[in-house]
C-alpha cells in the first residue's frame, strides 16, 4: 500500500505547474456596471500541462462528456464467446471452472464461470467491445481461468488473435482459434468466437470480477429416516413354535420372535441352528 501511495504522490507532484505566478493571479478587478462598482476577482486561463499520453486522453473524455455517453454511438466489435475445447485438465481431482478473460485495447471483461465445465466449457456471451475513432487496434486477447477457492486463479490457455479484415468491411466471422499454454504453442486447444464490426450505443464499463453459477444448484433434500412400527408377538407363535421345540424356554423364542419380526419361518429356522449347534457341542 505504501508504494501505491508514493506512486500516486509522485505522479501527482510531476503534473504541478512550477514557475513564477501571473501578474493577474487573483488580481482584484474594479469596473462599473449599470451605475453600479462591481469588483470581481480575475483570473487567466490555465496554461496547458503536457500530460501522459493516458491521462490527456481521460482529461479529452472528462471535458467532453458527449463522448461517453451511452445514448451516442461508437463503433466497436461485437464478440460472441461461444465455447471452448481444452486438450488437458490441470486438476488432480473433480473439473476445472474455466470462465474466459477477454481484452481488447484498454477494455477488458470476462466471462460467468463454467462450473465442472472442465475440456469443454461453454459460455455464449456476447460482449461490445468499443473502439475509439480512427483505432490501430486489431488484435484480441483471450485469456482461459480456473477459478479457485483458496488460491489465485489459474491461467489454462491463451491466444492473440489478429481481427480478420473482411470483419470491418461488414462480414460476421465464426471461427474456432488455438490456443497456447504449458502444451506448447497452439497446442493447448481451441476457442470459438463469433466477431462482427458495430456501431451501436456503448457504454466502457469498469473492470470487475463477477463469479456466476453455471448450473442452478438444485434444492436440498432432507432424508427423514423411517421409524418401522412396533412388532407385536403372538402368544399362539409362541405356542406353535414351543410345540415344536419342547426344550426351548418361551422367553427364547419370544427374543428370536422379536430378532425375525415376528416371522415365524424365520424363527425356526434359527431355532432349528441353535439347538443343532447344542446337539453338536454336547456330542
Amino acid at each position: 500500500s505504501f508504494k501505491l501511495f508514493n506512486t500516486t504522490t509522485t505522479t501527482r507532484s510531476d503534473n504541478v505547474l512550477v514557475g513564477p505566478l501571473p501578474p493577474s493571479f487573483l488580481r482584484l478587478e474594479t469596473r462599473t456596471r449599470d451605475g453600479e462598482t462591481v469588483t470581481t476577482v480575475r483570473t487567466e486561463p490555465a496554461p496547458q500541462v503536457d500530460l501522459p499520453p493516458q491521462q490527456r486522453t481521460q482529461q479529452q473524455v472528462l471535458s467532453q462528456p458527449e463522448l461517453y455517453q451511452s445514448g451516442n454511438p461508437q463503433a466497436g466489435l461485437s464478440i460472441t464467446i461461444a465455447q471452448a475445447v481444452l486438450n488437458k485438465s490441470y486438476v488432480m481431482i473433480g473439473s476445472m471452472d474455466p470462465y474466459v478473460r477477454l481484452t481488447v485495447g484498454h477494455t477488458t471483461c470476462e466471462t460467468f464461470t463454467h462450473s465442472n465445465g472442465d475440456k469443454n466449457p461453454r459460455w455464449n456471451k456476447v460482449y461490445h467491445m468499443p473502439l475509439p475513432n480512427n483505432t490501430s487496434i486489431r488484435t484480441i486477447n483471450v485469456e482461459i481461468f480456473d477459478e479457485k477457492s483458496l488460491t489465485d486463479d489459474l491461467r489454462v490457455a491463451f491466444a492473440k488473435i489478429n481481427v480478420p479484415e473482411r470483419v470491418f468491411q461488414g462480414h460476421t466471422v465464426d471461427e474456432w482459434y488455438p490456443l497456447s499454454g504449458k502444451l506448447g504453442t497452439e497446442a493447448e486447444g481451441s476457442i470459438n468466437l463469433i466477431i462482427s464490426y458495430t456501431t451501436m450505443p456503448m457504454m466502457t464499463v469498469p473492470y470487475q470480477r463477477i463469479h456466476y453459477p453455471y448450473l442452478q444448484a438444485a434444492p436440498a433434500q432432507f432424508y427423514t429416516p423411517v421409524v418401522p412400527p412396533p412388532v407385536v408377538i403372538r402368544d399362539e407363535d409362541i405356542n406353535t413354535i414351543k410345540d415344536m421345540f419342547p426344550n426351548v424356554e418361551k422367553e427364547v423364542i419370544k427374543t428370536v420372535l422379536e430378532s425375525k419380526r415376528g416371522n415365524v419361518e424365520g424363527a425356526v429356522a434359527d431355532l432349528l441352528q441353535l439347538t443343532s449347534d447344542s446337539t453338536t457341542v454336547n456330542s
